[in-house]
């Protein structure tokens, strides 16, 4: 995946500071996500831009952009100014892209959640972000209408996306003049704040395991689309919604470079993989490791022609380069590239997946510093955490300036959180998370969190919750547990006591074990590596080597 700049680190031993090459910045005030897609999408009219797998609708560059248009004019009529946030919390169905472009044509801001959610999830969020309006599926609307209910937005009004049910209202209602303009006289207007107005609240976990809503400006997202030459003419395939990054990029990026994208409104499963990537001749696939991690295991996959399959971007987990070498035995014209970012900074680097797990050059204009506990710069080879600055300003944590602070100092550097080095050559290369999060199937999960809950049995003296690697999940939840003395407590009252309580991908799958001491430091501190070593071992004689 080429960009048309050469990818390469500079450093400065003065400052200590790494960077990547220095490309002009062209965008204009203008160029805002809506008017940038516009114009693309009114460029090649004809072009088949997205396929649904699941309904079989095509939708062409026209189409999606006069849409675009009627729900931009739609979001007028309903009194909603720049600036006010709307909810989206759904699949990517069939209308999903003019919503987007529409709401950023009108700037609005969407406050994005993944359709997996459960009621308390969805009410932390909406509770922070407050949308005007809410887009969900049907099959979601008494789960998100009491979620909203609940934290006193009674008078938001939810649109359904799919599924519609009788007397309650329905994206459809945006395009009824369908017929009776020409999308051409439309011009996209300034946006209020410029384009570092925020486009995005996507959702991630720190380290108390709350989601925190990280602003993504039009900025950053055109910014940060200098590689969507590598879409034109591609066929694109990405399962995730909004809710990540990756599906964010594959619906702008996609739709900016040219690309055809292949739509699911359901997650990932193997079988729609395999059936999608031979009946579209996809090229291009966009997810984490997890799904190559599943691919590789099914007894199907020997059957499945990749031919087409030319370059799989994989980012959001670690990625084996054992399990690379696993996928390609079968798709043998793939090239995998390994990507490194975060939300707060978007991407920062890419490089094609190699026996050393380097991910790469940076990228252009970005800059990162290597930093030790106290604060100071590192050298080439020595690990500390990543500090990325990229040139536009993060705007934060969405109504928590708290948090923004503790990430994002004066000087404009984000505090990843994230371990790593440089080597001689410039090469960038993960060591660990300095924080505890992991994640289960992409999902983030806080072992603090889940120990805070199973505390609160009676039962319970002291936990410890730890993320057991897994080549398909990630990692999955598992806790130690001391029992209070004289009590009885038996590992189903605990999973379930997780499962009444907390979201699915906090679930204990990776077992509960009880012990009579955890391993701690000479402080009592806790040493959560030991923990998970232990409960790897435990798994393993539970389960044996499928991991």
């Amino acid at each position: 995946m080429s960009n048309g700049v050469e990818q390469k680190t500079y450093y400065n031993s003065d400052t200590k500071i790494w960077r990547g090459e220095v490309v002009e910045i062209t965008n204009g005030p203008d160029d805002s996500i809506a008017s940038v897609a516009l114009k693309k999408l009114l460029e090649n009219p004809d072009h088949i831009a997205q396929v649904c797998y699941q309904s079989g609708k095509e939708l062409i560059n026209l189409e999606i952009a006069k849409r675009t248009v009627l729900v931009a004019r739609h979001f007028e009529r309903l009194h909603l100014q720049q600036c006010d946030i709307i909810g989206l919390c759904a699949g990517n169905t069939d209308y999903i892209a003019p919503l987007v472009f529409g709401a950023f044509a009108a700037g609005l801001t969407i406050s994005t959640l993944d359709p997996s959610f459960e009621k308390a999830g969805i009410k932390h969020v909406y509770s922070l972000t407050k949308p005007r309006m809410m887009f969900c599926g049907g099959d979601l609307y008494e789960r998100v209408r009491e979620a909203l209910d609940e934290c006193n937005l009674s008078g938001t009004k939810i649109y359904t996306m799919t599924n519609h049910i009788e007397g309650v209202p329905n994206i459809m209602e945006f395009f009824e003049d369908y017929e009776n303009f020409d999308p051409m006289d439309f011009r996209v207007p300034p946006l209020k704040n410029g384009l570092n107005q925020d486009a995005f609240i996507v959702c991630t976990s720190g380290t108390t395991g709350l989601p925190k809503g990280v602003c993504v400006s039009h900025n950053c997202i055109v910014w940060n689309s200098f590689s969507v030459s590598a879409f034109k003419n591609a066929h694109l395939l990405c399962f995730s919604t909004l809710y990540w990054m990756s599906g964010i990029v594959s619906l702008v990026h996609g739709t900016i470079g040219g690309a055809k994208r292949i739509i699911s409104s359901k997650p990932f499963n193997v079988d729609d993989f395999f059936d999608m990537v031979q009946r579209y001749q996809v090229n291009v696939t966009i997810g984490p490791p997890s799904q190559i991690a599943l691919a590789v295991s099914s007894d199907k996959i020997s059957t499945c022609d990749f031919s087409s399959l030319h370059a799989c971007l994989i980012g959001g987990s670690a990625v084996s380069y054992s399990l690379i070498e696993k996928f390609r035995k079968y798709a043998t014209n793939v090239k995998c590239m390994v990507g490194y970012g975060c939300t707060e900074a978007g991407g920062a680097s890419m490089a094609v997946c190699v026996p050393n797990n380097t991910v790469g050059f940076l990228y252009p204009n970005v800059e990162v510093k290597i930093v030790d506990d106290d604060g100071n710069a590192l050298g080439p080879n020595e690990s500390g955490e990543l500090w990325i600055r990229t040139p536009f300003p993060w705007n934060g944590y969405y109504g928590n300036p708290k948090a923004t602070e503790e990430k994002y100092d004066a000087d404009g550097w984000i505090h990843t959180g994230d371990v790593g080095y440089f080597n001689d050559e410039g090469k960038l290369f993960l060591v660990d998370r300095k924080c505890d999060i992991r994640k289960y199937n992409n999902f983030h999960f806080s072992p603090t969190d889940i120990e805070n809950v199973i505390s609160e049995m009676p039962q319970v003296a002291d936990v410890c919750v730890v993320g057991i690697p897994h080549s398909v999940h990630g990692f999955l939840p598992a806790a130690c547990v001391i029992k209070r003395a004289n009590t009885e407590i038996v590992e189903s009252e605990i999973y379930q006591h997780v499962v009444d309580r907390m979201q699915h991908f906090e679930h204990l799958r990776g077992g509960i074990y009880f012990v009579d001491n955890l391993p701690r430091t000479a402080s009592g501190k806790t040493i959560r590596r030991k923990v998970t070593e232990l409960c790897e071992g435990l798994w393993k004689e539970k389960n044996g080597n499928c991991m």
